[in-house]
């Protein structure tokens, strides 16, 4: 599925919703894309099964308020924003491959080392790490 236009979830209505073993590659060909509460729901909990590729467009990415989201981000020219965290022992499960990272709030960041040996690459490297 490609997307052209700036996207914003907002989480009751607006949402995708992957049933057990459906698998969605999304492609972001548009500045923003946004997701608040449930707005991206994986029920089969792997994050191979919802692959985001931002292009060159695709800028912002943002995951906020009670987000949790199990999945895999490649858009290296986005900056990525993560914002309020939920209850769950794990927020974001997946990888991240963007510009820039900032957590916001209380944010649990869990790497599936499983896209290590299935996804679309091989590991990651982490250019710059700086803890406020």
């Amino acid at each position: 599925m490609v997307l052209r236009g700036s996207t914003k979830l907002s989480g009751n209505n607006d949402r995708i919703y992957l049933a057990p073993g459906a698998r969605l590659i999304l492609y972001v060909d548009a500045p923003t894309f946004s997701i608040k509460g449930q707005g991206v729901v994986n029920e089969s909990g792997q994050a191979i099964n919802f692959l985001y590729f931002g292009t060159p467009r695709n800028t912002t990415l943002s995951l906020g308020g009670n987000a949790s989201f199990t999945g895999a981000i490649y858009a290296p020219d986005a900056d990525f924003t993560l914002g309020g965290g939920g209850n769950d022992t794990y927020d974001f499960v997946g990888a991240s491959v963007t510009r820039t990272v900032k957590m916001n709030g209380h944010f649990n960041f869990h790497y599936d080392e499983h896209l290590r040996r299935i996804g679309p690459s091989r590991g990651f490297i982490v250019n710059s790490w700086r803890e406020l």
